[in-house]
């Protein structure tokens, strides 16, 4: 069980594995999961969402994408990659989700597709080409919320090129 450092007394933290500055569990813990409970106002991002998603068939491992509110210090962390945003913007489209009892800042599947296509040049193309074939496949079968997803890149700057490729390359 993950916990914060100021949650435990001082003989379970000895008792207990530092797994990260200020947070302890067991040796086997979850490592998203401690990284969210050590950044709790982050929201999980871009490839680490695809994966959490199953939109990608690839693993939740590190590096970790992670988004911050513009002035937030930055991560000095091999497994977290850093990505700043005006706050309004950053919690445009996010969703709370649990993991291991962490209740965590996630986007949404509809605001994700925008965030792909503003930090596509991050994306590993086959990981991009991946994700365009499941957005596909899901507005084809009713499964995307296009609504949703027509408001959030009317709140969005350059919103046109993101509608426009949102007709070329989904609908």
């Amino acid at each position: 069980m993950l916990s914060k450092s100021n949650e435990l007394t001082r003989t379970k933290q000895r008792s207990s594995t530092r797994l990260l500055r200020g947070v302890y569990g067991d040796e086997g813990d979850d490592s998203l999961s401690a990284y969210l409970l050590r950044y709790p106002s982050a929201v999980l991002t871009l490839e680490s969402a695809l994966s959490l998603y199953g939109i990608t068939d690839e693993w939740l491992t590190p590096p970790f994408y992670l988004s911050f509110a513009i002035g937030y210090r930055p991560v000095n962390d091999p497994n977290v990659i850093q990505l700043w945003d005006d706050n309004k913007l950053r919690l445009l489209g996010v969703t709370k989700k649990e993991r291991n009892g962490i209740t965590f800042l996630c986007h949404d599947v509809e605001r994700l597709l925008i965030e792909l296509w503003r930090r596509e040049k991050r994306i590993p193309r086959e990981t991009m080409a991946k994700a365009v074939f499941w957005y596909r496949d899901k507005a084809n079968s009713g499964e995307l919320n296009l609504p949703k997803l027509r408001e959030y890149i009317s709140k969005m700057p350059k919103g046109k090129i993101y509608a426009e490729r949102l007709r070329r390359e989904i609908l």
